[in-house]
């Protein structure tokens, strides 16, 4: 299978084309449960999903890499007043029934969302992290984040040494923050798109977000898959930052936008 290129067709078969630990990173943010339509794509019920989407899965817990990952980015949803778990569901049963093991379970903070006077304001995603193997790539040197204005001041300050056994001295030592930034947290703020990439695509994630993961996960060169690309948005980040992409999209009309995108980045960076 060419990288750098979008397949059109059923995600699911495309994936079963590809060959055994093949890919270092997918990220994806498949189609939440029967919450959007998409052109002909008319969702999947909750209480179906989780059987759903296990097959994609299984296989692409057979692309990636040992040292590859799965980076997962979906939503839960309200029905009659309360909240179902049918990504709790998915979770625990992709734990017991493949081969992936969370690493982590981390908080896309959108930065904004709609009020709703009947409930807490939500402004939060999930995202979860997998991975098939302990020696999976993990630059965490790449996802630090802005210090916050507190912790700058407080650096400006000698840092009092503590012994576990002996308790505290009066020795200190100085402190300075590092480069790159502070330690990520498990709250990702990033902003989400404050318009649509194509009017009849309803939901894009930011590219920042994508990079972010993509920073963290992958070397320059390798290759990141995208099995429901939609207007191309991991394309385009993995080509800022000197990766390689593959991405499935069952839509036509998709494959379109996102190609005039990644050719639009093209000719601007020439």
């Amino acid at each position: 299978m060419d990288i750098n290129k979008i397949y059109q067709g059923n995600s699911l078969q495309l994936l079963k084309d590809m060959p055994d630990n093949s890919v270092d990173l997918v990220i994806t943010s498949p189609p939440y449960a029967d919450l959007k339509t998409y052109i002909d794509f008319k969702g999947i019920l909750a209480d179906d999903y989780v059987e759903w989407f296990l097959p994609f899965c299984n296989e692409i817990c057979r692309v990636i890499k040992p040292t590859g990952s799965f980076i997962l980015n979906i939503n839960d949803k309200v029905e009659d007043r309360f909240r179902h778990p049918y990504v709790f569901d998915l979770i625990s049963e992709l734990h017991k029934r493949t081969e992936l093991k969370l690493f982590e379970r981390l908080f896309w903070n959108k930065m904004k969302g709609l009020p709703n006077r009947y409930r807490f304001g939500d402004r939060v995603e999930y995202l979860f992290w997998f991975a098939k193997d302990k020696k999976f790539y993990f630059n965490i040197d790449e996802m630090r984040t802005e210090y916050s204005e507190k912790s700058i001041k407080r650096m400006k300050k000698p840092l009092k040494k503590r012994f576990a056994r002996d308790g505290e001295c009066d020795e200190y030592k100085d402190w300075a923050p590092n480069p790159k930034g502070a330690l990520p947290t498990t709250l990702v703020n990033i902003s989400s798109e404050s318009k649509k990439i194509a009017d009849s695509h309803v939901a894009v994630y930011p590219t920042e977000l994508v990079k972010y993961f993509i920073n963290g996960s992958t070397k320059p060169g390798d290759i990141v898959l995208d099995p429901f690309m939609g207007t191309g948005t991991t394309a385009i980040a993995a080509k800022e930052l000197g990766r390689n992409y593959i991405g499935f999209e069952l839509q036509p009309d998709y494959i379109k936008v996102a190609e005039k995108r990644i050719n639009e980045y093209v000719e601007n960076i020439q």
